[in-house]
């Protein structure tokens, strides 16, 4: 089967968990015969029997449009959680919060050619959120029928489940810290993670860079940190030093305003981590009774869930779930099932 990829223009030059989900996907799917290309605009939807989009941004919707028309069976990976109340929460009294409710609300209209969003949505043959709670969302909010869901699992690269802390360690000179890995951004909630261990005994670890558009949250986030916190560049997702990061840290801490689930947590998870994570979003379908589940709106919260998680022996509970449920090889023959659904051979 020949499958077309595709995500938001640009998606790569701030790349997330969406284009390693992506990527991780192409490749194991690949080893499954299916023949995957990554859409660059010089190829016509029609040579291929199937479109599979990567999130429902409305910059995509041309794209899904094309194939549509052309009777190119479409499967989209939603990757979406509404955002409203969590962006008037972090965004309180700014200019950014009024634009970001009022993007909120556009998508949840049903005016006639308004909302390409809930247009992509209804083109598509298939829709593979990341969660069963993601598919009650988007079945729920954009009157998608059940029957055209199909969850699948996010998953992670099993060579986390081999990482040792030596290669950390002897790099920077410590281990058994608290560890934040991922983009500076008010999303993730970096600031009230930084708040919450400003006194804290326990070293904390920022490593990563600010996304586009959040510098200023990225300095701000710098400037209110204590002297026990350390930022780091970002490290490569194939680095064997990231592997290591996440070996040699105690607890990796991920309190964002939501998350579906939050592939660091799962990589550190799965590296031998101790975990807190955000109670909002998918995260307990995937990390179950092995992990502190965070308020984000609550610094207190925040800073007693990872003294708590700092306090605890790690133990291979997490490790087992997650190699026993969430790889990519997972999502891979869950995502061929689901080609099989749409596209007859």
């Amino acid at each position: 089967m020949k499958v077309l990829f595709n995500t938001s223009p640009g998606a790569f030059e701030n790349p997330g968990g969406g284009e390693i989900q992506l990527l991780k996907t192409k490749a194991e799917l690949e080893k499954l015969g299916f023949e995957i290309e990554l859409f660059d605009g010089s190829r016509d939807i029609a040579d291929f029997d199937l479109l599979h989009n990567f999130n429902i941004h409305r910059d995509t919707f041309p794209v899904i449009r094309s194939a549509f028309k052309k009777k190119v069976p479409v499967a989209i990976s939603t990757i979406y959680w509404p955002s409203l109340k969590y962006s008037l929460l972090w965004n309180r009294g700014t200019v950014k919060k009024a634009k970001a409710v009022a993007a909120e609300l556009i998508n949840r209209l049903d005016f006639p050619g308004l909302s390409s969003v809930k247009k992509n949505l209804r083109r598509a043959d298939i829709l593979l959120p990341n969660s069963e709670a993601e598919a009650r969302i988007i079945s729920g909010q954009f009157g998608v029928p059940p029957e055209k869901i199909a969850p699948i699992c996010n998953g992670v690269d099993e060579r986390f489940a081999e990482a040792g802390p030596e290669e950390f360690e002897k790099k920077f000179g410590f281990r058994d810290f608290v560890l934040y890995a991922g983009r500076i951004e008010e999303r993730k909630n970096v600031l009230s993670l930084v708040r919450a261990m400003k006194n804290s005994m326990e070293k904390l670890v920022i490593m990563g860079n600010a996304k586009q558009g959040s510098e200023e949250y990225a300095l701000q986030c710098r400037q209110e940190a204590g002297k026990n916190t350390v930022f780091l560049e970002a490290i490569p997702h194939e680095s064997g030093l990231l592997e290591s990061a996440y070996a040699a840290c105690k607890v990796f801490a991920l309190p964002s305003w939501y998350e579906t689930p939050g592939l660091a947590a799962l990589e550190a998870g799965l590296a031998g981590a101790n975990i807190v994570v955000t109670k909002e979003g998918c995260t307990k379908e995937y990390f179950g009774e092995f992990a502190s589940y965070a308020d984000p709106a609550s610094i207190t919260d925040i800073e007693e869930k990872i003294s708590s998680e700092c306090a605890k022996q790690k133990t291979p509970g997490l490790q087992k779930r997650i190699l026993g449920n969430f790889l990519w090889k997972n999502t891979a023959e869950q995502t061929a099932e689901a080609y099989s659904m749409v596209v007859k051979k």
